[in-house]
This record gives C-alpha cells, structure tokens and sequence, in this order.
C-alpha cells in the first residue's frame, strides 16, 4: 500500500512546489510510513512534482520505493495497490526480454504500461490506483481498479492539475479551494455518501472505478473506462455439484493469492457466512493459523449492538485462529472519535467505519495485512433488501394492489428504542413505505438513508426495456444487484474499509473480488443466486464444512450500538455535534428537523439512529474542514 501525490504546474516558470507537495505528504503519512521520496521534472511545457509513500507489503527492498522511474528517465510511476497476478504477469515480461530489479509487482506495472500503455489496465487482477507519467510526450496518466478499492482524487484549476490518494493532502497543498458543495451533501444525507465522482468539496473529483483520465497540456483532460474481462451471462443453469466445486475453486485460488505477502496476514471475523467461510478455506488450504479480529459488546451494553462476537468465537475455535477482541464501549467511542473523524478523509454516514477502525487499531498491533469479507453480500445477494425485493418481484402483482393497505398496516409497527422487534418492523415498515407502481424506483427508495428532501430525482430503468425484458423477475433483481455492486459497495463499502484501514497502516484486502470470483458471479442469473435464499451458494459450501451453527444464525448488521447510546444521558459529542444550534452543518440542514428527529428517537416512536449517526458524523467533519482552513 502506498500513498500516492502530484502536482503539474501548467507553465514552466510556475513557482516552486516542493512545499506544497511536503504537506501533501506529511497530510497522509499514515498511507505510508515506511518510506516517502520526491521527484520534481522541469520539462519544456510544465512542471511535474512527485511524491510516494510506501507501506512495504510485498519486497521489503528500498528499490522498490516511489516515484519509481524507468532506467532511461523517461517514465515514472506512483502506485498504490496489490495486483494478486503479478507473478503471471511478471513471467510474460521476462519471457520477452524484460529484466527486473526488484520482486515488487509496482515494477511489473511500470513495464506492463511502458509497453502496452492502457491496454494494460484490463490485465491486471486485484486493487489499484496509480499516476503513470511520460516525460517525453508529458503525457500523465491516471487509473483506478474495477471496484475502486483504493481511492484516488483530483484537482484542476487554471495555474495546476494535483492527484493524491487523499482529498485532504490535495487540501494541505494550499492550491486547491476549499468550498463545500451543498448538492453533495444532500446526496450524502440521502444515502450516506457523495456521489462516487464528487466529494463534499466543489472541485475536488474522484476518479471512477475502472476508470483511466489522461491529462496533457495540449489536451483537456479526458476519462475513460477500460475494458475488464467481461461477464458472460450462462446459458443454461449449471448443475448445483459443478456450481459449488467451481465456486470453491475459485474461493481457493483467491485465499492463497490474498495471503501470499512478505508480511503478517489476520482476518477480520464476525462469525457471519463470508468471513467463517474465509477462515475455513484458510484452515483447509493449509495455511498456518492466523489471527482473527472482531468486536465485543460491553457487558453493560447488554443486548445492544451486534451480537457477532458469539459467533466469532465459535469460529475462531472450530477452524483454529489466534482470536482478538475489542471491547465496544461508549467511552470507547467518545474516546476514539474526534481522531477517527481526522482520519475519514471523506465522510462515510455508515457507523460500520468507526467499527473498522477500532479492530484496524487492533489488529495493526500484529498484523500488516487484513482479510474482510466485504463483496460476498453484493455479488451473490446477502443483504436482508435482496431477499426481500426477490420475493417482492415474484409476487408482485399481489403486492402492488395492496400497497396502500399495507402502508397504513405498517404505520402501527412499533419501531423505536426498547422494542425487541423493532428491527425486523423496521424493515418491514421501510420496505412497505417505498413501495411504488415502479419496481426501481421501490428498490431506490428502500436503499436510501435520509429524508426525501434530501434526495435527488431517481433515474429508473425505462419501462419499455423491462416489458420487452423475457423475465420480469431476472431484470429488476439484476438491476438491485448491480446497483449494489456499483453504489454501495464502491461508495459505502470499500470507501470506509480503505479509510478506516489506512488510519492505522493496515491493508485491507477483499477475496470476494478477486477478479475470477467476480466474472463466476456475474454471470450466474440474479434470481438463480437468491433462488435458494440469500447467498446459498456461501451457506452450502460452509455447510460442507460444518458451519451450519453460522448459516443458520440471522443476518446482522455491521454497526455501533449508536442509536441506544442515544438514549443515555446525552453524551458530549453528541450535545456538541447534534444540538449545538451554532454547528455549521446547521447551514445545510434545519436544525429542527435534527432536533424532530432526535426526539422522536428518545421517545421510543422511531428508530432513527442511522439517520442521526450520518448528521453526526458530517457535523464533527465540517467542524474540522473549517478548523483546518482557517
């Protein structure tokens, strides 16, 4: 893992950077705290200044550090990621002719480019952000993997184009402006997060997943997508036996290559189908034990909160791992959470991030690399709202001529603090009330966190595909699915996983993503993975190996205890960043509607401890982001 920072003067006799790019560093040291280096290139059209941190994972020799440069001079290379077939690739070049002077897979990257430029991309397999630059044609070229795994932002004004793994060293360079873009936080108090090409600040861009934008001084910068190996749908359903051998061949293949380091490797466990099944094939692969990290609940807590670590217990003890746990506490949290807002580069409204950093800080005391089992849910359909909207399609019908009887039905569910079903008819009343005559806009509806006031107009499917569509049922499910995998995987998911991580120098990787897993996936029929329940396909191979005690418990939630903690006695962060009329987030959002909304919680009459969670969060932020540019 590295971090990765440039800044392009767009005239030669531009001042001098270096300063500029020492904050941009020193603004995220914690991406790489093994090693840091400049570059800076005066060229006939501009200057290019370069800066990479490197946290060594993979060859522990200093000539793998960055910038690392071609041996004529003329290309450079900053580069932050894994690539899990980099030893294939690595093979290839030599069998042309390639020499190398270092094992590192950012030396095989630099190569692949220098000789096939952007066909290259679609080769590699794992996760990436990078900024290659031609000196020659001053030509700079920057990329991001599939899933956008890891992040990369931009900045572009008259006088300077700047990148950087993080938003806030594009900040600390002083070259950036710093105003806040009030239609991207309505989006993040809709669904958690900004829109995956913005941020919260008006010209601070993030380049898209599978993306590559070239930037030139003779051209205006231009994005791309490039071509991942495609998916191809099947033809037929394949028998159950061959689908789970394949399955777990593939699962094999990609535990060996996401545990291969120089480095020690954990795992983060919950006890859930995904992580037990990592740590199974671990076991079965015959790997030495690892350490497995997860969260407990205070005992004061009572039965607040996730109730995972039962279960991780038990999964640490039946497939054999050194097991860890944090203790979650209130005063953990107020302890922990003005530093873990300093290290949410760009909020994330989902209170799973604060979780991730607590067991990052853990596991960060052994290990360098951490597994997680994030993807599973969104590519073989685990959530409660996939099985939910599959059983909505199939009887749809039925369900959407009584819509309006069930939306007053559902208004007498009790759904507020200390109602022990207060989930489940959370759920329920959730699903009910968005249900519309559109089955996309149903599912749009469902997925969204905040006030509809708050919400952009939904851009649905057109109607006329899905009527010509042959399976009413396949086409909307696979639409849910794929907006999953494309929105809250990329902007929620994985956004929060790399932030929360990297606080703390750990890397965190994703087996579930592994490139063959993904197109073996894909490809199956969205009804045809949901067609045996949620995520059948992980549950039977767990089965296989005894983990019926972990398919058969309940899917929970990856989140703090926040919204009974709201129930105490008002904790200072929350008087602070929640009631204090005077907080900036109050220019963007009407007090009141926070204050409705913290009343109706304490009341016991709704659940709103997700929404109350989001404003909380982006009010400590903004607080911050002003401290910081004043």
């Amino acid at each position: 893992m590295c971090g990765i920072h440039l800044i392009i003067a767009k005239k030669p006799a531009s001042a001098d950077q270096t300063a500029a790019l020492q904050r941009m560093l020193q603004a995220s040291a914690y991406r790489g705290p093994d090693a840091a280096h400049q570059l800076h290139w005066q060229n006939s059209r501009q200057q290019v200044w370069l800066g990479g941190q490197r946290l060594k994972i993979t060859d522990m020799d200093d000539r793998a550090n960055q910038p690392m440069v071609s041996p004529d001079g003329r290309y450079a290379l900053l580069y932050n990621g894994e690539l899990y077939n980099f030893y294939e690739l690595r093979n290839q070049l030599l069998s042309k002719g390639e020499t190398f002077s270092t094992h590192s897979d950012t030396e095989v990257v630099l190569k692949m480019l220098i000789r096939q430029g952007q066909a290259a991309f679609s080769e590699f397999e794992g996760m990436f952000a990078l900024a290659f630059y031609d000196r020659a044609a001053e030509v700079l070229t920057l990329a991001r993997d599939p899933f956008g795994i890891k992040p990369l932002y931009y900045a572009e004004n008259d006088h300077y184009f700047l990148a950087s793994s993080s938003s806030q060293s594009l900040l600390a360079s002083g070259l950036v402006s710093t105003e806040l873009d009030s239609q991207q936080i309505d989006h993040y108090l809709c669904f958690r997060y900004p829109q995956k090409t913005r941020t919260l600040y008006q010209n601070i861009h993030q380049l898209a997943e599978s993306s590559y934008l070239m930037v030139s001084p003779t051209q205006p910068a231009q994005t791309q997508s490039f071509a991942s190996p495609a998916s191809t749908t099947v033809s037929f359903l394949p028998d159950e036996a061959e689908l789970l051998r394949e399955t777990e061949t593939l699962l094999k293949d990609a535990v060996l290559r996401h545990i291969a380091t120089d480095v020690p490797t954990g795992l983060f466990l919950s006890g859930g189908v995904d992580s037990t099944l990592l740590l199974a094939l671990i076991k079965e692969e015959g790997a030495h034990p690892i350490p497995t990290f997860s969260l407990v609940n205070d005992p004061k807590e009572k039965n607040f909160g996730t109730q995972d670590y039962q279960y991780s217990r038990l999964a640490a003890q039946q497939y054999g791992s050194y097991h860890q746990e944090v203790t979650l506490s209130q005063a953990l949290f107020e302890e922990h959470f003005e530093t873990f807002v300093q290290h949410m580069d760009q909020p994330v409204g989902d209170s799973g991030a604060m979780m991730t950093y607590l067991l990052s800080q853990e596991a960060k005391k052994q290990v360098k690399v951490v597994l997680s089992g994030a993807g599973a849910d969104e590519l073989f359909g685990g959530y409660n709202r996939h099985g939910a909207y599959y059983q909505y399609l199939r009887h749809y019908t039925l369900i959407n001529n009584a819509r309006k009887l069930g939306k007053k039905l559902v208004d007498y569910l009790p759904t507020g603090f200390p109602h022990p079903l207060r989930k489940p008819f959370r759920l329920a009343k959730k699903f009910t009330q968005s249900l519309s005559g559109d089955p996309a806009t149903t599912f749009l509806h469902f997925i969204r966190s905040g006030p509809a006031n708050h919400c952009p107009e939904w851009h649905s499917p057109p109607q006329s595909l899905a009527s010509s569509h042959p399976d009413f049922v396949e086409y909307y499910l696979s639409f849910a699915l794929q907006h999953d995998q494309h929105h809250y995987l990329i902007e929620d998911v994985l956004q929060l996983s790399d932030r929360a991580s990297m606080a703390h120098s750990l890397e965190l990787r994703v087996p579930y993503l592994d490139a063959p897993i993904v197109r073996h996936a894909q490809a199956l029929p969205a009804s045809f993975r949901l067609g045996q329940g949620k995520k059948w396909i992980l549950r039977k191979l767990l089965n296989q190996r005894g983990g019926q005690t972990f398919t058969r418990r309940p899917k929970e939630g990856f989140g703090l205890p926040f919204g009974h903690w709201l129930l105490a006695a008002s904790s200072p962060i929350v008087s602070q960043y929640l009631e204090d009329p005077q907080q900036l987030v109050f220019r963007f959002l009407p007090y009141n509607e926070v204050q409705h909304l913290l009343i109706q919680h304490r009341n016991g009459r709704q659940d709103y401890s997700s929404e109350l969670w989001s404003v909380l969060l982006l009010s400590a932020w903004i607080t911050r982001q002003n401290s910081l540019n004043k």
